[in-house]
């Protein structure tokens, strides 16, 4: 059951939506990318980066930073829950989001939440290392 004061990252616009019919008035984030698609250097989303990934989808770097500003400007005051389902996608932003906050220097609780990504029955639950 969510908590009102954890900030809850979701693997994408589609989850994110199915979040808040779920658990209405519930903060989230949608992690918008695929880290299982392309090459990527560090954690950091830096001008480098940015540029880098931009390139690869093909868009302007403005777009993609923009698709991405939840996560670039996160609040790491809050504690987390990471909201992802099992396919590569989700198993490539997890193993890359999980370090980048290690790479910001977050602190605090990490929760990770494996769920079905239809209906967000929680398959697997686990506190991340950090």
């Amino acid at each position: 059951m969510p908590q009102k004061d954890i900030l809850y990252i979701v693997a994408g616009d589609e989850m994110q939506k199915l979040f808040a019919e779920k658990f209405p008035g519930q903060e989230t984030v949608p992690f918008r990318e695929d880290f299982s698609k392309g090459t990527r250097e560090g954690f950091a989303f830096d001008e480098n980066f940015i540029a880098e990934r931009a390139a690869f989808w093909g868009v302007p770097e403005e777009e993609y930073a923009e698709k991405m500003s939840g996560i670039i400007e996160l609040d790491l005051s809050r504690d987390l829950t990471l909201v992802f389902g099992e396919d590569d996608c989700c198993r490539a932003n997890l193993a890359f989001l999980l370090g980048y906050l290690k790479e910001r220097g977050y602190r605090g609780r990490i929760r990770v939440r494996i769920v079905d990504e239809y209906d967000l029955t929680v398959l697997r639950e686990y506190t991340a290392d950090q």
